[in-house]
């Protein structure tokens, strides 16, 4: 007898192929992991780069008066001690030695 190959109708589809894509996602991930790694690290850094960027160019608004009014003035204004102690500062022409204390002497003159 003869062997005969019998086809039946079931076995008669196209061959497809069905990939789960979960299992493809997981490949392209163990096949380009270091290359993704490097991508999403440059991004970073790129995006960390151009956030440090615009804070440190923004213009600093907090050094104005809280609030304005077209009545005052636009000086500013300190209190009359602190006024005092400048004015009572010397210059650097004053050539002034020292006063130590009794019994010490100054290591630094010559």
């Amino acid at each position: 007898m003869k062997n005969k190959i019998i086809i039946s109708k079931k076995n008669n589809k196209k061959n497809t192929i069905k990939i789960n894509p979960i299992i493809s996602f997981t490949s392209f991930i163990k096949r380009y992991n270091f290359i993704l790694f490097i991508v999403i690290a440059v991004g970073g850094l790129i995006f960390a780069i151009l956030l440090l960027t615009e804070i440190l160019t923004q213009p600093v608004n907090n050094l104005q008066p809280a609030s304005t009014s077209s009545t005052s003035s636009d000086t500013v204004t300190f209190d009359q001690t602190t006024i005092n102690r400048i004015n009572n500062l010397k210059t650097s022409d004053n050539n002034t030695n020292p006063v130590l204390p009794s019994g010490r002497i100054n290591p630094f003159s010559e």
